[in-house]
This record gives structure tokens, sequence and C-alpha cells, in this order.
């Protein structure tokens, strides 16, 4: 299947829906789910007529999720589970203007202790990280606060990150009786939705994803349909209209990020092994075999061998089952509103976006190149096609071992 970038700029608020608190209450979620694409896709379909094609057009795509961005060639993505930043004083270190101790990510070293501990190595303290940066720019004194797990989205321009905050914006609406055509009495509600802007900065907002497909003639059909039908919910009524249009986004091959992974990961736990071993344990200085790690960027669907809902991602690799040796993940609620039916979607239990898994296989890096990309390109779990179980693999945020 063919990778194609997509960009959307909202012209209205977007409201995608959510869980709901109450009846007069209707929130929104702070990203484009593949779901909504594909059902703007199969509503444009329904208005031209062409309804009896909806189910073989949708089959030639798979639908990746749309994270909020700054500029339309510009990917963001969500932050791992493993990415954490000081309590006292969060956020990015090289943002303009940020006064904050800077975001890391713990996986690399979570796993090398991890992995040492099975070996034998005995530390004389248990893992637990603090803010070592000093407390202000013009002081010495060392903050010590404790780490946090970041939310959200971030991008990285010229070497510089910026986290992502799309702002969300209120109405108030009433409801109307269809027999009086006039205001029904006691039937207020609100809707939230997000902004067509960012907070505070007046920079247009995007939504930048992937989509794949069997024909690339089908992207231009795809684009004409979310621009004429709009996106999410409340299209008729002042929300969801978008444009589309290609993007080509410089992301790092997957071989390099491979590569990177593996190179980052033998650094720190050679750091380890060296304390280890001033304990008194002989292990190695070098971990054996390739390790990767898989990110999703979106819930997941995932099953065991009974078909119950599990947390663990088992992943298949020549003909046996691959357990991971480390994983961090949430659990999520999925669920949703088909249109098409007129009905809720079943409800499930699934794992969280942002949820990220480690596995160690033998052999060269460059030997599991072909089979991750084939992973990328298919999802895991189940329901991929609407947009659930989208992964990266070795997240490059996971390359910032150090404060950023």
């Amino acid at each position: 299947m063919t990778l194609t970038y997509l960009s959307l700029k909202p012209e209205q608020p977007i409201r995608t829906g959510g869980i709901k608190i109450g009846g007069g209450y209707l929130d929104t979620q702070d990203y484009l789910p593949g779901s909504v694409v594909r059902g703007a896709l199969a509503e444009w379909l329904k208005l031209q007529g062409l309804e009896s094609q909806i189910r073989d057009t949708v089959s030639r795509l798979r639908f990746g999720n749309f994270f909020p961005s700054t500029d339309a060639q510009l990917w963001s993505l969500p932050f791992p589970t493993t990415a954490v930043e000081c309590k006292l004083h969060g956020g990015f270190k090289t943002s303009p203007g940020s006064e904050g101790h800077g975001i890391r990510d713990t996986l690399l070293a979570a796993v090398a202790y991890s992995e040492l501990i099975k070996s034998g190595a005995r530390f004389p303290v248990p893992f637990l990280l603090r803010c070592l940066e000093a407390k202000h720019r013009d002081q010495p004194e060392i903050c010590y606060g404790r780490l946090e797990r970041v939310a959200g989205y971030y991008i990285r321009r010229d070497g510089r990150y910026s986290q992502i905050r799309p702002e969300e914006v209120l109405q108030t609406k009433v409801a109307l009786s269809r027999h009086r055509r006039a205001a029904r009495e006691a039937m207020l509600y609100r809707v939230v939705a997000l902004a067509p802007g960012l907070r505070g900065e007046g920079t247009p907002l995007y939504f930048v994803g992937r989509i794949w497909t069997q024909e690339p003639s089908l992207i231009d059909r795809l684009c004409q349909a979310v621009s004429e039908v709009g996106v999410g919910g409340l299209t008729t009524r002042g929300f969801g209209r978008v444009t589309c249009s290609t993007a080509t986004i410089a992301v790092k091959p997957l071989a390099q990020r491979l590569r990177d992974f593996n190179a980052k990961l033998a650094s720190a736990w050679q750091e380890l092994a060296e304390l280890a071993n001033q304990c008194g344990a002989a292990v190695s200085s070098s971990p054996h075999g390739s390790y990767f790690s898989v990110d999703l960027l979106s819930p997941a669907h995932l099953t065991d061998g009974d078909g119950l809902p599990t947390l663990r991602l088992v992943l298949s690799y020549q003909g046996r089952d691959l357990e991971p040796i480390w994983w961090s993940a949430q659990s999520a609620y999925l669920g949703g509103f088909s249109t098409a039916w007129g009905l809720p979607k079943p409800s499930a239990l699934g794992v969280a976006a942002g949820s990220t898994y480690v596995y160690r296989v033998d052999g060269n890096p460059e030997d599991l190149v072909s089979w991750l990309e084939n992973l990328e390109h298919q999802g895991v779990g189940l329901r991929t096609d609407e947009g659930l179980g989208e992964v990266l693999i070795c997240h490059p945020f996971h390359e910032e071992v150090e404060p950023v």
C-alpha cells in the first residue's frame, strides 16, 4: 500500500465527539480520529448516489489519525507514556520564551535498568528520576522536582521542540421543535469544539495525518469528500468545514530510527552497567540482540488468544509469538457512533494512545526493517480500518534521554 500524508485546515470549529458527561454537554477530542475522515468519505458517496460503492471504496483505504500542527507540512506526534517533565517547571527548554526545565523520555533508561536486573545486576537505589535542572537560570540551586507524565502533542522545527495545545471554544445552542418550529423550553445544550487557530498566537491550526491506499487516485476523491461534506459532528450547524491538501512530510526512515534507537539504548546500558559493576555485579556492558519499540499513535483494540480484552501487545514474528520484554500502557474506552447505522458502535476496553511496547530479537536491526515497515502499514489489533491500532516503530522522542 502507498503512504500519503494529508493536511486538513479547519475553516470552522471542529467537534469530533467523546464520552458524554451529560445530556446537555457535548465534549470533543483534541485530534481527528481516522474514523471521522472515513465517515466523511462514506457520507459523501451516499450524497452522490454511490451508496453501493461505499464498502468497496473504504476497503481500499486505511485511515490514520490526524494530529494538530502549526504547519501544513509538519507532522506532530503524541507524547509516549514514557515522556516526563518537571512538576514545578514543566515544558520544553528549547521553546521560545520558555522557563521550563525540559521534557525527557525514560524508556531507554528503564529498559536498560530492567534488562540488567534480569541478568543479575544489583543497584544501590531503585530506578527513580528527579529534575536536576537549576530552579532558576540565575540560581545554582537544584530543583529536585518530581517528574510527571506529559500529555498532548509536539512538533520539532529547526532543532527546537514545541508543544501543540489546540484551543477549545464553547457554544450554547437551543433545541428546536420540529412540530412548532420554535425553541423548546429548557432544552439548552453546550457544544465544545476545537477552534480553527491556536491559543493566543493567531496561528492557523492544521491536522496532519497518514492515509494508506492501494489506489493513489482515491486520495483526490477523499480530499474532495472532506472538503465538501466536512468532518466531525454538527456539520449542518456551523461546524466541521475544512480544506484538504496533500502534504510532503520529512520523516526519519524506519531503518535509521531503528539504528538510532539501539545506539541510544547501548549508551544508556553502558552507563548503568558501569554502576552495577562498581556494586560487585559482573554484567555485560552492551545489550545482546536487536531492540525496537512499538508506539501507539491511536487507541488500539487488543485481544488475547481467548478473545478477551488485554493491554499486552503480542506480535507474530517468523511464525511465533513475540512477547514484549517491557511495556508501559494505559487503558482506554473505545466507542463511537455510526451515522451509517444510526446506532452506537460496540464499546470495548482498549489501550490508550501513547502506550509503548519494547521487544528484543536476535540478529541485526537491518533484518527487521521489512517486517517492521509492514507492521506500521497494517497496524495492530482489531478495527484498524477505523483508525484504531495506528503505530510508529521506534518513536523518535525515545532518543531524548536528556531534558530538551
